[in-house]
């Protein structure tokens, strides 16, 4: 299946082959665990471990992206910190510095620590947050629409608003 031509080489890019492939499977599969905006950066971090006279193998990429995963949780701070690698690495090469490609993930982890402090609050992700029963979202949002409880015919509705009725002092 044809998704389209690559911007850069206008070459054609093909899911079959992508997925025909087990390494070109994982890698698309495990792309999808890089939440809060980090797959982005992190393919163009993964850029940076290609050789100059080759291309990276879906088994080094997968490999690579596994390490990243073990390493550093998805969050905010890991796409920053994947972005200043990226734009650090290649400000160095564009000075006329020869850099190899990178071997490890030093480099990002160097970068992440010196980052910390910016991201010093935790983050809460939906799973940690306490639920709250759609029935309360329900019933809040019916009580604020000032709708009559009485001919509410849920469960709980009114245990729920004479609760809420107490706490406002009504």
């Amino acid at each position: 299946m044809k998704l389209g031509r690559c911007t850069i080489c206008h070459s054609d890019i093909h899911l079959d082959a992508l997925v025909e492939d087990e390494a070109g499977r994982e890698v698309l599969s495990m792309l999808l665990k890089f939440t809060h905006n980090c797959a982005r950066p992190l393919v163009a971090y993964l850029g940076l471990f290609r050789p100059a006279k080759s291309n990276l193998s879906n088994s080094r990429t997968a490999k690579l992206m596994q390490e990243v995963l073990e390493q550093f949780k998805p969050s905010r701070h890991l796409a920053h910190a994947l972005n200043e690698t990226v734009k650090q690495i290649q400000k160095k090469r564009a000075s006329g510095n020869e850099i190899k490609p990178l071997a490890n993930h030093n480099y990002l982890k160097t970068v992440y620590n010196s980052t910390t402090h910016l991201f010093l609050y935790t983050e809460v992700s939906k799973e940690d947050a306490p639920a709250k029963e759609s029935n309360e979202v329900y019933f809040e949002q019916m009580y604020r629409a000032k709708a009559d409880f009485s001919k509410i015919n849920v469960e709980g509705a009114q245990e729920w608003y004479q609760k809420r009725r107490e706490r406002d002092g009504r």
